[in-house]
């Protein structure tokens, strides 16, 4: 949990000198900057996250996880990465980090409902929400709280927010709009890529579900990601405009996944901290 907070302290001081100079109502981060940034957080947040490191899994993911990311307009490296961990959530890291749960992949139950959160969570990669998100706090003075917050001279509530034990990062908590603007995004992602977007609808259901029979598994998720019933009709719609035609033709699951999962199964059991309770 030291270790934790240290990497919390760091991340805090990295997200304030990138928005030093920075002006309300324009990105001042260009894209090289951007990487550059993700790279030194993807560095701290696995060297604090228990990474899974086996090849087989790792490729599936990567190899997913850029087939769509392909089909996207800003044409940088994406890396994805599956954290050792029970509980359900996916977070993306400014230059195209993207994290998923170990508990997020377990229930999924196929391919097209894991390939909707990857595409999600490229979207907000592709809107660059984080970063905008960082300019907005900055704009309003609020980096500064965050800061004493991340010294220790705020209530905890304030650092649950920012990261926990199963890896959430301050800069992850979007808007509703922002949610949304990443929604109307992935469905076509989803789509260029020969994918089902109905994936995504699906586990959104299966996620709003979960949380009225077992908040703790996917506390994370809508502490990061608001999501109302209202919201997966309106992904809904964005997935019928798809002409039924195209729908038929697109995947929604196959044998590469359904192996993937069962070599994640026998992986080995996330650590203490870093399980559900139940």
């Amino acid at each position: 949990m030291t270790g934790i907070k240290q990497w919390f302290r760091r991340t805090a001081v990295l997200g304030l000198v990138a928005g030093t100079g920075l002006s309300a109502g324009a990105c001042g981060v260009s894209t090289q900057q951007e990487i550059a940034m993700g790279q030194q957080y993807a560095t701290e947040i696995n060297s604090q996250l228990p990474i899974v490191n086996d090849a087989q899994v790792n490729r599936y993911i990567n190899g997913l996880g850029r087939q769509i990311a392909s089909r996207g307009g800003r044409q940088i490296g994406y890396t994805f990465f599956v954290v050792n961990a029970e509980q359900i959530n996916a977070f993306a890291v400014p230059g195209g980090y993207i994290y998923v749960n170990r508990g997020l992949i377990e229930r999924s139950r196929n391919m097209s409902e894991l390939a909707g959160v990857l595409s999600h969570e490229i979207a907000h990669v592709e809107h660059r929400h984080s970063v905008d998100q960082m300019e907005k706090m900055q704009g309003a003075n609020l980096a500064l709280t965050l800061g004493y917050a991340l010294l220790g001279r705020a209530p905890t509530g304030l650092e649950n927010t920012a990261i926990n034990l199963g890896g959430n990062l301050y800069f992850a908590k979007h808007s509703r709009g922002a949610e949304d603007e990443a929604d109307a995004t992935a469905v076509p992602l989803l789509v260029a890529s020969g994918i089902s977007p109905a994936g995504l609808t699906s586990f959104f259901n299966v996620l709003l579900a979960d949380q009225k029979r077992s908040v703790s598994s996917v506390e994370q998720w809508f502490s990061t990601h608001p999501l109302t019933q209202t919201r997966i009709e309106h992904v809904q719609t964005l997935v019928n405009s798809v002409p039924a035609a195209q729908l038929r033709g697109l995947k929604t699951d196959d044998a590469a996944y359904t192996s993937m999962k069962a070599r994640l199964r026998g992986y080995q059991a996330p650590p203490a901290e870093y399980r559900v309770k139940r």
